[in-house]
């Protein structure tokens, strides 16, 4: 029986992933992932397992939409209210991001494509954007954050290149973390 597949999602970190007719191997274009297909039973056996087209369904909610506004009104919940989750939007602009962190934590899973919207679908997303834009626009919202907890400029260009390095790479580090439980 065959299945007719468009796209799957990447296990590792929600991307589309495609192929090339005929090829035994699978890579993410976002996170470098491989998904091997070899011989008949195996192959039935991931298509038995992919989602047919259709079946996947992503959010109305835009990735990039998403992540602007969480870089720009993130402090106030604007991304949440954006993506549906109006009740945590709302303690979001109430505690001023959670003080900074929760509002940190929900940019590193917008970049590394775990964020979801209220029903639980992934954003979307047709190709995920380079990492490194997104790891300077953390630098730079991360140091206005610091300074503003801190006071301390010093601190806050160091600490912010942390950030920033852990945002553009957030879906190896995951990966990571991942394999080794």
């Amino acid at each position: 029986m065959a299945v007719k597949v468009k796209s799957i999602e990447c296990p590792a970190c929600g991307a589309p992933v495609r192929s090339e007719t005929g090829q035994p191997v699978l890579v993410c274009a976002y996170c470098g992932c491989e998904l091997w297909i070899e011989g008949r039973s195996s192959r039935s056996a991931v298509s038995a397992a992919l989602p047919v087209e259709g079946q996947v369904e992503y959010s109305p909610s835009s990735y990039t939409i998403t992540l602007v506004f969480a870089l720009l009104f993130g402090v106030f919940g604007g991304h949440r209210f954006y993506t549906g989750h109006f009740l945590v939007g709302l303690i979001q602009l109430l505690t001023g991001g959670g003080l900074y962190l929760w509002w940190l934590i929900d940019i590193f899973s917008i970049v590394s494509g775990s964020f979801r919207d209220s029903r639980g679908r992934p954003l979307n997303h047709p190709t995920p954007p380079n990492r490194w834009p997104i790891g300077l626009a953390v630098y730079a919202v991360s140091v206005v954050a610091i300074i503003t907890l801190t006071g301390d400029t010093n601190i806050a260009f160091l600490a912010a290149i942390f950030l920033a390095l852990a945002a553009a790479n957030w879906d190896k580090i995951q990966k990571r973390l991942v394999k080794k439980r």
